[in-house]
C-alpha cells in the first residue's frame, strides 16, 4: 500500500524498494490515469484499456526504458484474458506504490487516482478494489500479502468507525488516516502479510 523505505522503518517489502529505483512520481501516474480514462471512453469501454491505446498514452510522456518495461509487465499481470486490454483503474491504482511518499500519502493519493470524478468518498466497493489492486501489485512483486477475507476486515471495521450509520461510502480523508493505522494494513507494510503470489488469496 505504500512505503517509507526511505526513513529506515521497519519496511522489508520488495515493492517499497522499486520507488528507488524508478522514476515514477504523481504528476506520471496522474497523466496515465487522465490518459487512460480518454482513450477508453473513446473507445466505447469507459472501464477497460486496449493495448493499442495503452501505448499510445505512454507515447506522450518521457519514461525510461526500465520503468516502460516495468508497466508494460504490469500490464501483462493485469490482461487476465489475454486479449490485450486491462481495467484502466486498477492499472493507475497498481502504479501508486512506485512513487515516493508516506504511506498514509500513498493511500491517500490510490483512493484519489480510483476516484475520477473526484467526489471525494468512495464506496465499501471500490475501497475494496483499490486495496485488492495495490495486494496484487505487491503481492507480484514477491511480497508477503493479505488475503481477501483480511482485506474485508479492514472494509468491515472501517464501516464501523467511520461510518456509523452504515451509508455505504467513505470520506478519503478519514478513509486514509484509518486504514493506515490499521493493525493488519500495518503488518502488511512491515511485511507480515500471510500469502503469497502463488496462494490463493
Amino acid at each position: 500500500m505504500g512505503n517509507d523505505v526511505p526513513r529506515g522503518a521497519a519496511n522489508r517489502m520488495a515493492i517499497g524498494a522499486m520507488m528507488c529505483v524508478t522514476d515514477i512520481e504523481k504528476p506520471t501516474v496522474s497523466r496515465l490515469r487522465d490518459a487512460f480514462a480518454d482513450l477508453a471512453k473513446r473507445s466505447g469501454n469507459p472501464k477497460m484499456l486496449a493495448k493499442d491505446d495503452y501505448n499510445a498514452a505512454l507515447a506522450t510522456i518521457d519514461l525510461i526504458d526500465s520503468d516502460r518495461d516495468i508497466l508494460d509487465r504490469i500490464f501483462v499481470m493485469f490482461d487476465r484474458t489475454g486479449e490485450d486490454r486491462v481495467n484502466y483503474k486498477e492499472f493507475s491504482v497498481s502504479l501508486v506504490p512506485f512513487i515516493t511518499a508516506t504511506t498514509a500519502a500513498k493511500l491517500e493519493f490510490a483512493f484519489d487516482t480510483y476516484d475520477l470524478e473526484a467526489i471525494g468518498k468512495l464506496k465499501y466497493n471500490d475501497v475494496r478494489f483499490v486495496l485488492t489492486t495495490l495486494n496484487s501489485i505487491a503481492s507480484y512483486f514477491g511480497d508477503p500479502v493479505l488475503r481477501a477475507a483480511q482485506i474485508d476486515d479492514i472494509i468491515d471495521d472501517a464501516a464501523d468507525a467511520i461510518d456509523p450509520t452504515k451509508s455505504g461510502v467513505f470520506p478519503i480523508p478519514d478513509l486514509t488516516t484509518f486504514v493506515a493505522r490499521h493493525r493488519l494494513a500495518i503488518d502488511f507494510i512491515e511485511g507480515k502479510g500471510t500469502a503469497r503470489y502463488a496462494d490463493q488469496l
